[in-house]
């Protein structure tokens, strides 16, 4: 039997706070939204809506799913994840579909030089934590985003398996997987704000296309096959996120370069 100076049982007893109840709040995720490309099994929707909910995530939006069925996306959401499914929206294409966000992140289960460079989810989970419209996107179930899908996203993530053999993912596995890290990384203080505010991705694809024309007529890409070369071009851009301002300029000098290449005869020779 213990002395007490108080008198008091130690139930009653009014306990000190400790220093771990006054960690900061996790960092809110509902920033990040979730794109499934192409789904083919409504199941696989409701468990992803599931996932969302579960890590604290942002939207749920499905391009040009195969079904709907209520029912079955239902019945693997729960009755907690219903809200997401209320909310989540339809495109008719990932490109569409990615136009509001500013950082676009890819998945996929395949390794190769075309597909990267490819990062982890636990080193790149800090990064997303931002504030600024974020898309994670994963492809069908069965091949994943393809080649042309990832060309469309800024970075490219890659969980990590004990083998090549099996680094195929449940669909919704690989969206809970990704929130759990995103969760985690949300548990300290939040990250230094950007320098500059990223460009939308209808700004960033518009800047693409205006370059890809550009580099096809002066013939530094190849005209039968312009997207595939460009791919290793984005790749410099996307070390680091382009502004609107930046991809304003790049267009601007796409332009006077096309207007330059018909105009050769009237420039003014230099020196």
């Amino acid at each position: 039997m213990s002395n007490r100076s108080d008198g008091k049982p130690a139930a009653n007893r009014a306990r000190p706070e400790h220093k771990l109840d006054r960690r900061p709040m996790a960092i809110p995720r509902s920033h990040i939204d979730v794109i499934l490309n192409e789904p083919q099994k409504p199941e696989n929707i409701g468990a992803a809506a599931r996932a969302i909910a579960n890590t604290g995530l942002g939207r749920l939006i499905v391009v040009n799913p195969r079904t709907l069925n209520r029912e079955l996306m239902e019945a693997t959401a729960t009755v907690h994840a219903a809200p997401i499914l209320e909310g989540m929206t339809v495109a008719p294409s990932l490109r569409e579909a990615l136009n509001p966000y500013r950082v676009v992140v890819g998945t996929t289960a395949r390794a190769g030089s075309r597909r990267g460079p490819l990062i982890g989810p636990r080193r790149l989970a800090r990064e997303l934590l931002d504030p600024i419209p974020t898309a994670l996107v994963f492809g069908p179930e069965r091949m994943g985003l393809s080649t042309e899908d990832l060309r469309l996203c800024q970075k490219v993530v890659r969980v990590p398996t004990a083998s090549p053999d099996t680094s195929s993912l449940n669909l919704a596995q690989a969206v809970l997987i990704m929130g759990y890290e995103l969760l985690m990384a949300a548990g300290g203080e939040p990250p230094e704000p950007r320098p500059i505010q990223p460009a939308s991705q209808m700004a960033v694809n518009l800047m693409y296309d205006e370059l890809e024309d550009t580099l096809t007529a002066i013939g530094f890409l190849p005209a039968d096959n312009p997207g595939h070369w460009l791919m290793n071009v984005k790749k410099i851009f996307n070390r680091s996120l382009l502004s609107k301002g930046e991809c304003d300029l790049l267009m601007g000098i796409c332009r006077q370069i096309r207007w330059a290449v018909k105009n050769l005869d009237g420039l003014e020779p230099k020196g």
